[in-house]
């Protein structure tokens, strides 16, 4: 089949809509040309960097016609940094264009007729700064001693971060004195090229609810003057914990390895919502917005009805968010997660808060949801929050052989998701659809979507 582009051609593209990594896509003679930092309804001359039989990709040479929600990006790294990739669009035009794609996507994968189904608006932030209460920043060495930072978007190379307006004011106020810390004892980056060096990354979570900071530093080897280290980070303001973490393959994509062992401090920080309390260890999931999280978890609760969703199953449950909030209301909560930290936490988060109705399995979901059936145990409810992956093929067979009343499935992947329901479609109906917006100023959409059995 004969291309139709070339590569380092130039030509007049006009941006029809935006793709899930928050690349503007336009067409030329019905082929999909992808091209970053471009929105809709932009008209550019664009290079074409790459091109396949299905699609090309190219870069901006010049804007012909702007966009009138164009904005200029508020943090100086965007464009460099992968960490974001839609500051250069208005924020209600943000909401909207996700919105847009979520949609898209159900049509294409789930074959959902827009005009058959309500799908809310996007539930956002009134402030959409500040908002990530974790960070996870990698470490190079420099002339100048230890730099952190973020990656450049589908590389290994590090761009220098001091300030992230999406990092937790707390977190890039105690980022820098840490590096310094680190310096006075010269703890040096590892370098895979070399092979030398320990430190690989600085793990850093605040509390939303009381500001504990949680530090864990992941290293390839132990080295004794960690322990001093260990013990002059403590003394910097509202950190309580502070711990290391070994991940010596190099090759392993994980930023933790798989213990992590506290040097000094608390095991865990403390979260909650309202007066349910979440003791978090360094490994355990929590959602990294704790704000839009609330708004999230009071979504999944609106679509109970207590009187008859007595026994409910929180799959892929992380430290027991769900589990804890949904408590107080019903009979029973079972949560499934294949993290032992998680369950450690979800554990001991049910003896903090004295919920004697919630217990807890460490394992996959697809190998323990089919011995709570065989325990002739029977869900009213299944809550699904699982990775980008989605759901996996065993347990949707298990839920088309064995229906339940109502499942909410909480995705963070709209591909997936579209997918996944597409597999249920025969067993179940599609109701309420809501998307959130956990992850400001990028491409992430969490949805919440509420299946019935048919």
């Amino acid at each position: 089949m004969q291309q139709i582009l070339k590569k380092d051609q130039e030509i007049l593209l006009t941006i029809k809509r935006l793709g899930i990594n928050g690349e503007g896509i336009g067409y030329y003679k019905r082929l999909a040309v992808f091209v970053p930092g471009l929105l809709p309804p932009e008209e550019a001359i664009v290079r074409i960097t790459d091109v396949t039989n299905n699609y090309a990709k190219g870069e901006v040479v010049r804007i012909k016609i702007k966009a009138k929600k164009r904005v200029k990006p508020f943090c100086e790294h965007f464009g460099e940094c992968g960490g974001c990739q839609i500051q250069h669009i208005a924020y209600d035009e943000q909401l909207s264009l996700k919105e847009e794609m979520l949609i898209q996507t159900l049509e294409r994968f789930a074959g959902l007729d827009r005009t058959k189904y309500k799908i809310n608006d996007m539930i956002g932030m009134k402030n959409p700064k500040y908002y990530r209460h974790k960070s996870q920043m990698p470490v190079r060495n420099s002339k100048y001693g230890l730099t952190t930072g973020l990656y450049k978007l589908n590389s290994n190379e590090l761009v220098p971060i001091t300030h992230c307006p999406i990092h937790a004011e707390n977190i890039n106020l105690i980022t820098q004195p840490i590096i310094e810390i680190l310096d006075k004892y010269e703890i040096f980056a590892f370098d895979s090229s070399t092979m030398r060096g320990l430190l690989r990354n600085i793990v850093i979570r605040e509390s939303h609810q009381n500001g504990e900071i949680q530090v864990t530093l992941v290293i390839t080897i132990y080295n004794r003057a960690l322990q001093d280290v260990a013990r002059e980070i403590i003394k910097i303001p509202n950190v309580v914990s502070v711990g290391i973490s070994k991940n010596k393959d190099a090759k392993n994509v994980e930023v933790f390895g798989e213990e992590v062992e506290i040097l000094v401090g608390k095991n865990s920080i403390t979260e909650g919502i309202g007066d349910i309390r979440y003791d978090l260890k360094p490994k355990a999931f929590y959602q990294l917005n704790p704000s839009q999280a609330i708004k999230l978890y009071k979504h999944i609760k609106s679509h109970l009805d207590f009187e008859k969703d007595r026994i409910i199953i929180d799959a892929y449950c992380g430290a027991g968010a769900i589990s804890m909030y949904l408590a107080p209301f019903v009979e029973k909560v079972y949560g499934i997660d294949v993290s032992e930290e998680s369950i450690y936490s979800a554990l001991h988060n049910k003896k903090a808060n004295k919920f004697e109705n919630t217990s807890f399995f460490k394992g996959e979901v697809a190998n323990i949801l089919p011995r709570i059936y065989d325990n002739k145990i029977t869900p009213d409810v299944i809550v699904f929050d699982p990775p980008r992956s989605g759901i996996d093929d065993k347990t949707l067979d298990l839920l088309n052989r064995k229906p339940v009343s109502k499942i909410i499935y909480v995705s963070c992947n709209p591909s997936t998701l579209a997918k996944n329901i597409k597999q249920l479609s025969s067993k179940y109906n599609v109701g309420s659809i809501t998307p959130f917006d956990m992850f400001p100023h990028t491409s992430h959409i969490e949805t919440v979507v509420v299946l019935t059995k048919k």
